[in-house]
């Protein structure tokens, strides 16, 4: 075996990891894709902004601030 065959056999061995990594790479990179895009579309049915909790909260207080009101008012 001459020294190129050696060289080339160790080049197409470096080459073969490092396509088999690469694949590897590109298929977790298309889960996590994948599982972002899943995210994305869950969020706005399972989390609430600030502002609208706040919002909603404010509105709460002022309903039984209301009713406190008359409570008062009927003793």
């Amino acid at each position: 075996m001459e020294l190129t065959d050696i060289v080339l056999i160790l080049i197409s061995i470096v080459v073969g990891m490092l396509s088999y990594f690469f694949n590897r790479l590109a298929g977790d990179l298309r889960d996590l894709e994948d599982r972002m895009n899943g995210c994305q579309s869950e969020f706005p049915t399972k989390y609430v902004l600030k502002d609208d909790y706040h919002r909603d909260i404010d509105e709460i207080k002022s309903m039984l601030s209301d009713i406190f009101e008359i409570l008062r008012a009927t003793k």
